[in-house]
């Protein structure tokens, strides 16, 4: 059972689930069934550690980003993921989920697998705390894992296609089932926003560092779900930018692609003289994301 499924999802329908009730209302425990052992231990330590600081306060974890896709990239990517809470965290309560991220990203958590020993994946943990008012545009008290430092939040600064994923193509792995809670957004706003990534494109977008590949893939995951209403994972946009976009910075995307799975590569010569020069396939793939947003 799950609430998302792909023929390239890792989430799959064999998957278990307590049902149980408090106050009246039906919460889900996801006994999870991957296809990635250590995503299974990672994941449930995560729930299990964010529910003994916030008790109560906890309703809902939900998943959503490149684990559903079979995707993670350990030493690049993320693992992506909204809790959503009862009210507002305290400040004791933003002192220890702080402390656990610390935890997590200090040394890595190891586990058997089979006969080997492998690292968790709780250093990439990277998501938002906040209670389902805040989601809707109100003020409040939250909190923010990101890829540098953890935030306080006072509102809502998820940016409109990431909330559109959450709600089109997110799974449950605890608590109750409110989905129907995140906002929607019309076909307009999401152009809106898709021109507004195009414009930051041309002004902030450069080569010179690993993330640079961000820019490219992430055009032409935009641009196919524009045309084909899918919502892909990066590695899949490369793929899907490969063979079906005609401008010329597509031949870029391979080498996007294996870079975000080897990150290791960008210390050879050959990957960071590409880099240097990504920036005018960049401004290139911004005007093309602009034209092919004004095709419907």
């Amino acid at each position: 059972m799950g609430e998302w499924n792909s023929c390239h999802g890792a989430f799959t329908h064999s998957s278990q689930i307590r049902i149980f009730f408090e106050r009246g209302v039906i919460y889900l425990m996801l006994i999870p069934s991957f296809e990635d052992e250590i995503l299974d231990r990672t994941l449930s330590l995560f729930v299990n550690d964010i529910h003994a600081i916030l008790n109560r306060k906890l309703q809902s974890v939900y998943l959503y980003g490149s684990a559903l896709h079979n995707d993670l990239s350990p030493g690049y990517g993320d693992l992506d993921f909204l809790v959503l809470i009862g009210e507002d965290l305290n400040q004791n309560e933003i002192g220890l989920l702080n402390k656990l991220r610390a935890v997590y990203r200090s040394s890595p958590l190891r586990i058997w697998v089979g006969n080997q020993i492998h690292n968790l994946y709780t250093d990439m943990l990277e998501g938002a705390f906040f209670t389902v008012n805040m989601l809707n545009g109100g003020k409040g008290c939250g909190l923010w894992w990101g890829t540098v430092r953890e935030s306080v939040w006072t509102e809502n600064q998820l940016d409109l296609f990431t909330q559109y994923t959450i709600k089109e193509q997110s799974i449950l792995l605890y608590g109750e089932l409110q989905k129907d809670k995140i906002p929607s957004y019309s076909r307009e706003e999401l152009i809106i926003f898709l021109k507004e990534y195009a414009t930051c494109m041309r002004t902030y977008g450069k080569g010179n560092s690993l993330h640079s590949v961000d820019w490219l893939l992430l055009a032409s995951k935009f641009i196919a779900w524009w045309q084909e209403g899918n919502i892909l994972s990066k590695s899949q946009a490369a793929d899907w930018g490969y063979l079906h976009l005609s401008g010329g910075w597509k031949v870029n995307l391979k080498r996007c692609k294996k870079l975000r799975k080897d990150p290791s590569m960008v210390t050879l010569l050959e990957y960071s003289e590409w880099l240097s020069n990504l920036g005018p396939a960049i401004i290139e793939a911004s005007h093309d994301l602009d034209r092919i947003l004004e095709t419907r």
